[in-house]
């Protein structure tokens, strides 16, 4: 398509759209002015564009149970079906099935399924689904659930799913699922979120994402590259072991899972070696002043360099037994499985594995990789 019909199409649309809201601010202008005069039901009406249709100026009045809207109309209801070629205005309650090309909004209850190319909004509760190709928004709570291409925000609680492209954003509690890019329910959650970046006030089940934010945690937890609870298991932890003599690590999430984010190094014989490593760990309280931490992590090794790009990667799963004098400061021991998986070659395209590993128990080489097994020790001290 051209510049000059591209520009048309553009116009067209923002000019149809405009005639929706508009219509639809009359309609609420005369819902207004008519609060007090009693719904009329009709089997069927139809609409060009409100206020002609066969409801004429009496539309806001009368609540339909079929009603087909060529571009735009106004109800008092629905109790059936309603399709909209661009909007549906209902200043009452919706139950049934409701589509438009662009936009229902609705004042009262919905309750069934609602479809718009753009935007749902309702003011009242909804029961059912809502499917928008941007935005379903409204000022009530949603029993049921809610499909958007970009948003889903309502302003209160949620009892079901929200799935959107970008964002599920709602001010109350979440019972359920949300799944998009960015997940907040700003009070609760009662069950999972799933996104790049998930963020409640309270959690109670389970956030996966790339950052996981919650203030406080009452049941279950989260796994994501950052975790942070605020009143939840946060440690650092400087270590000796028998492949790196100094790492540094740092522990957050809650007793029973946190993410792990570890740094290594070490010389020998004149080489570098350094390591970059993130996992999971628990915490299991055994006494008063004693516990036992189970960690499995995974590191990339990198040998005389900035950075190795074959892979070079130890996996350890280690179980530390901790000594505490406060809360906060506590030492600890234990011993670790090691299994080291490397693809580093030799000048003639060989592969002889790492260089870092002090011995082993097992030593094969598998395709492309020379794997290798060992038992370690590892202590430190932990604040």
């Amino acid at each position: 398509m051209n510049k000059s019909g591209t520009n048309k199409t553009t116009s067209t649309t923002a000019f149809l759209s405009a005639l929706v809201f508009f219509y639809a601010t009359i309609g609420l202008r005369v819902n207004a002015q008519n609060q007090e005069l009693p719904a009329k039901k009709m089997p069927a009406q139809l609409t060009f564009l409100f206020p002609l249709g066969t409801n004429g100026l009496n539309s806001h009045r009368v609540v339909n149970n079929f009603s087909l809207n060529m571009l735009a109309g106004v109800s008092a209801g629905v109790r059936g079906l309603e399709i909209g070629g661009l909007g549906n205005l209902t200043k009452g309650h919706m139950k049934g099935f409701q589509a438009a090309g662009l936009a229902n909004a609705t004042l009262g209850n919905v309750e069934g399924l609602q479809l718009a190319g753009l935007v749902n909004f309702n003011k009242d509760h909804v029961k059912g689904l809502q499917t928008a190709g941007l935005v379903n928004t409204g000022l009530g709570p949603v029993e049921g659930i809610q499909l958007a291409g970009l948003i889903n925000a309502p302003a209160k609680n949620v009892y079901g799913a929200q799935v959107a492209g970008l964002a599920n954003v709602n001010t109350g509690h979440l019972k359920g699922l949300q799944l998009g890019l960015t997940n907040v329910s700003v009070k609760s959650v009662t069950g999972t979120q799933v996104g790049l970046v998930n963020y409640t006030r309270k959690l109670n089940g389970f956030q996966l994402g790339l950052v996981n934010i919650a203030d406080s945690v009452e049941k279950g937890g989260g796994m994501g590259l950052i975790t942070f609870y605020r009143n939840g298991y946060h440690r650092f932890e400087v270590e000796w072991n028998e492949t790196f003599y100094l790492n540094a690590t740092f522990k957050s999430g809650i007793d029973q899972l946190y993410m792990i984010y570890k740094v290594g190094f070490k010389t020998d014989n004149n080489r570098t070696f350094w390591a970059t490593g993130i996992g999971v760990g628990s915490l299991f309280r055994l006494s008063q002043g004693v516990s036992l931490n189970t960690d499995l992590i995974a590191s990339q090794v990198n040998e005389d360099a900035w950075w190795t790009d074959e892979l070079n990667l130890l996996n350890t799963l280690k179980f530390n037994f901790s000594f505490h004098f406060t809360d906060q400061l506590a030492l600890f021991a234990g011993p670790s499985f090691n299994v080291v998986v490397s693809g580093i070659e030799d000048a003639e395209g060989q592969v002889i594995g790492d260089s870092f590993s002090p011995w082993d128990l097992y030593d094969r080489t598998h395709s492309n990789n020379r794997v290798k097994m060992y038992l370690g020790l590892n202590a430190g001290i932990r604040f």
